[in-house]
């Protein structure tokens, strides 16, 4: 409680602490800390904003078409279930996704699938691989995102 000033203050301060946006970092990196049926959760989730250009490119020297590309990387702390890793790719309405999980959830990996696959289905995605896998070590954020080093010297300036 508090006037709308310190209210409105407070808000971007939070923003601040969740989104990262910084003009040295390629990717967009958001925080995401929740309760969600009574688990405490914390997630991180890392989006490029520049894999459609990069799509377009290889699909370019490839057949030249082209398509609106985001590739995003989950990373997700489950209270009493453990850590999750799921990239996903999303091209238009079609999604490439592996997500990687704890060793008491990957025995469950076909159901997974199967149910993800009816939701995409149900919201006009089309779902071309997936692949639910034991999480034998983090993903890192240069695996799926190999180019996040190449602007180290120089700032992104797009707007």
């Amino acid at each position: 409680e508090g006037d709308v000033e310190t209210q409105e203050v407070f808000k971007q301060i939070v923003s601040a602490m969740l989104i990262n946006e910084s003009v040295y970092m390629p990717v967009n990196h958001f925080i995401i800390p929740l309760e969600w049926d009574g688990r405490m959760m914390f997630s991180e989730l890392w989006v490029d904003p520049d894999a459609e250009e990069e799509r377009k490119k290889e699909d370019r020297d490839r057949r030249g078409g082209g398509g609106n590309t985001l590739k995003f990387l989950f990373k997700i702390d489950i209270q009493s279930l453990g850590f999750f890793d799921i990239i996903m790719t999303s091209r238009e309405k079609s999604v490439d996704l592996r997500i990687f999980c704890p060793d008491k959830v990957a025995p469950f990996g076909k159901r997974i699938e199967q149910a993800i696959g009816e939701i995409f289905s149900r919201n006009g995605l089309t779902l071309e691989t997936i692949q639910v896998r034991r999480l034998e070590r983090p993903v890192a954020l240069t695996e799926v995102f190999p180019k996040i080093f190449e602007g180290k010297n120089s700032i992104n300036v797009k707007v």
